[in-house]
Order: C-alpha cells, then sequence, then structure tokens
C-alpha cells in the first residue's frame, strides 16, 4: 500500500521549493524577518548550499500558510458553526460529518484544494523538521543573512503544525514509524517544539521581530498547555503576550494555493451557509460585532448555495476575500487562554474588558466554574468563529454534543468528529 510519507526518494524539499522568500536582512538589525516576497523556484543541487537559507526558511512558511487555510476550511465545516450546502458528494461529505479513514479527501487534498488538511499538515510540519536541521548545520559566515531569525521562524511554524496534527486529527503517525501517535503524544511534541522555538527566538537579537516571533510562540504554547491540561502554565505563557498582539497568514489571488480557503470554499463557492443560530448573535440585545452575517444577495453572492436549495449567509467581517488574511494568534486569544485557566473573578474581569472595547454589555451571571466555562466558550466561539479551528478544538476538548438526525435537506448526519488518520497510514503502520 502507497504511503504519502514513507520517503525514500527526495522529499518535497529536495525537488523544487515554492515559496516566499524573506526579504533579506541588514547586517543593522533583524526588523524584517518577518516580511517575504514571492520568488521562483530553486534547483535541488542548491538545497544544501547556505545561500538558499533564506528561501528555504520562507519555503516553510508558505507551506504552513497553505495548511493553515485548508485547516480553516475544514474545521469550520466540520463545527457546529455552518450548514453544508454543497451539490458535490466530497463537500456534502464534509458538511454531513462523513470523513471516514479511507475518504480520499482527507488523506490527498493538497494545497490547490480546499477540504482536507492532513497532507498539507504534514508537509508543513516535515519541512520545517528538516529546513530546521539544514539552517542548524550551517553558520552566519556561509550563509547571505543572519540565520537566527530564520532558525527561530521555522521553528515556530513547526511547532504551530505539530500543535494542528494534534488537535484536530483523531491519531497520527510521522514519517516511517510503526507506531500511531495519540492526540495527546502529539500535543506533548508540539509543546516541546514550542520550547526549542523559545530558545532559538532567545537567540536573536533584540527588536519588534523577536517581540513579535516570542508574542507567537507564546500564544501557541499557552494553547498547547491548555489543550493538555496544565492551567497553570497556559496563564504564565498567555500574561506574557503584548496588548493588541496579532499574527496572520497572508493570502493572496495570485494562485490557488495562496487562496483563503474559508472564503473561496465555504461563502464564494457556496460549499456552506452559516448556520442559524449564528446568523443574529447578540449580547444584552445588542448586535456582537464579532460575528457579522449577511444573506448572499447583500453581499454580491447568488441567494442560494451550491445545492440550489439552501439560502446562502456567510460572514463578512473576516474571510471575505481570497486575499483575506487569516488570524494565527492573538493578544484576544491569550487572553480567553487566561480566562479558562484562572476562572472565576479574573476570568470575568478579563471579558468584560474586552466587552468594554466592543462596546458591549458587562457580564454580570454567576461566577462558578461551570458558568465561567461556558461564558468562555461563548467567548472564544463569537471571537474566532471561522478561524483557527477554535470552535472544532472546543467540540473535541469538551466533547460538545454534535449535530445528530438529518440536515436541512434531510441528508442524515455522520458520526465524524476528529478527522480521521488516512486507512493508508494505519496500514503502513503495520495495522
Amino acid at each position: 500500500m502507497r504511503n504519502i510519507f514513507d520517503r525514500s526518494k527526495p522529499t518535497r524539499a529536495s525537488s523544487l521549493l515554492a515559496g516566499a522568500l524573506l526579504t533579506l536582512l541588514s547586517a543593522a538589525g533583524c526588523s524584517d524577518v518577518l516580511k517575504v516576497e514571492l520568488p521562483g523556484r530553486i534547483p535541488t543541487d542548491l538545497l544544501g548550499d547556505p545561500i538558499t537559507a533564506p528561501t528555504l526558511a520562507a519555503s516553510v512558511v508558505a507551506d504552513f500558510e497553505c495548511a493553515f487555510s485548508n485547516y480553516v476550511a475544514s474545521t469550520s465545516i466540520l463545527s457546529d458553526q455552518f450548514l453544508g450546502a454543497s451539490g458535490n458528494l466530497n463537500a456534502k461529505n464534509w458538511g454531513t460529518k462523513k470523513i471516514n479513514e479511507d475518504d480520499t479527501s482527507n488523506e490527498q487534498t493538497s494545497c490547490s484544494g480546499f477540504l482536507g488538511a492532513y497532507t498539507p499538515l504534514q508537509t508543513a510540519r516535515f519541512q520545517a523538521d528538516d529546513i530546521l536541521a539544514r539552517l542548524q548545520g550551517w553558520t552566519d559566515a556561509q550563509s547571505p543573512v543572519p540565520l537566527a531569525p530564520l532558525r527561530a521562524r521555522v521553528a515556530a511554524f513547526g511547532a504551530y503544525a505539530y500543535t494542528l496534527l494534534g488537535e484536530g486529527f483523531c491519531a497520527m503517525r510521522f514519517n516511517k514509524e510503526k507506531s500511531i501517535h495519540t492526540p495527546a503524544e502529539v500535543l506533548a511534541i508540539a509543546e516541546g517544539k514550542f520550547d526549542a522555538a523559545l530558545t532559538l527566538i532567545n537567540a536573536m537579537s533584540a527588536g519588534t521581530a523577536k517581540t513579535e516571533l516570542l508574542n507567537l510562540v507564546s500564544v501557541g504554547r499557552a494553547r498547547v498547555r491548555l489543550d493538555r491540561g496544565n492551567a497553570a502554565g497556559a496563564a504564565a505563557d498567555a500574561a506574557l503576550v503584548t496588548p493588541g498582539f496579532e499574527f496572520f497568514v497572508t493570502r493572496s489571488v495570485d494562485a490557488d494555493t495562496r487562496w483563503n480557503d474559508a472564503w473561496t470554499s465555504l461563502s464564494e463557492f457556496g460549499n456552506a451557509s452559516v448556520d442559524p443560530q449564528y446568523r443574529a448573535l447578540t449580547v444584552g440585545g445588542q448586535p456582537d460585532p464579532r460575528v457579522q452575517v449577511a444573506a448572499g444577495p447583500d453581499v454580491g453572492l447568488p441567494p442560494n448555495a451550491f445545492d440550489g436549495v439552501t439560502d446562502l449567509y456567510v460572514i463578512t467581517n473576516k474571510n471575505f476575500s481570497r486575499a483575506d488574511p487569516m488570524r494565527l494568534a492573538s493578544y484576544i486569544e491569550a487572553q480567553l487562554i487566561r480566562a479558562e485557566a484562572l476562572k472565576g473573578a479574573t476570568a470575568v474581569g478579563i471579558i468584560n474588558a474586552r466587552r468594554t472595547q466592543l462596546q458591549l454589555p458587562q457580564y454580570t451571571g454567576p461566577s462558578d466554574d461551570a458558568s465561567i466555562k461556558a461564558l468562555v466558550l461563548d467567548e472564544r466561539n463569537r471571537e474566532f468563529f471561522m478561524e483557527g479551528g477554535q470552535r472544532y478544538n472546543d467540540l473535541l476538548r469538551f466533547k460538545i454534543p454534535w449535530k445528530v438526525g438529518n440536515d436541512q435537506n434531510g441528508v442524515p448526519y455522520g458520526t465524524t468528529t476528529c478527522m480521521p488518520l488516512p486507512l493508508n497510514e494505519r496500514i503502513a503502520a503495520g495495522g
């Protein structure tokens, strides 16, 4: 049986690397490390040449950005935020939660597709591991740019790739291993990757690039620590994040591999429609600006989704074009991690501070643990609607009931919760 990550031949990295070329860093500082430009490709025989370090690092960014876009589209339609509304069997299966371990799209969808994130995420994490090892084998004297920022950046994106693989999938296999990892084991690996990234970030010179990466990794490790039940550690990491911090994955109209898949697949192509329970959210009777929804004709789209029957409703305040950037991490996320971890009056204070920013009524309800958990989950769902697999992760973490019965067209829902490890991986691992 074929296994897409048994690599006896050169890897994707060792054939052609297309991606975003990091702006060359000046000798005076590293403040441009987070800026990218799109170049062409590099031949295989240059992959071992330190002069290619910026391009290799940028390829990791490109691979992760693609994977993240696919992941957001896939987890959004699997969550309770959308109604599946496609006339295409593959997309209909995603919308009705019928993704089995032999599902081809789950295993094989690439960056030029939409629904299915396994191959893009596996590619992103493999590339990060492989290229970080290359970067660590070179010296600044051999490279055209300082290597510390590149190493740190590659490590950070690799850690995020492991995080999403751990959060979103029922099981995982890496490379040619004969073992199958549980989500808990993958998340433990992810935390170790964030630890390593922090060490590399601390080796950078002070500046805005270092600060941004510190914020990015602090949010990421806080997220993983919360996943793993380390509330104190999660709160400590989240407290380090700078107020106002946001980090976005870039998207573009230049190629289908660069599109915002959440917009293109779910809204523009009409494979999904915002679930009725989210179409008019309020707080204390006031419209909630965090989830802005419009009917298709109000924003120049058809009245019906792809299936020709379901009324089309789309999100308008995010993921609203092929080039719309996608938020990966933020101070807001960090604060909600703190709220979940610390509970009680601290959580209420965090949430009310955010509501004040949004000019929404204050929360004045009970502050027992159950009430605070429900409050935090609701706030996170609103803040990160159609973002980063946040709602999907909460559904899985807290075993929140999934949709059952039939969808709006009478099609029975399946039993998919977490995304399955492809059958070919289990076979290659020995069963």
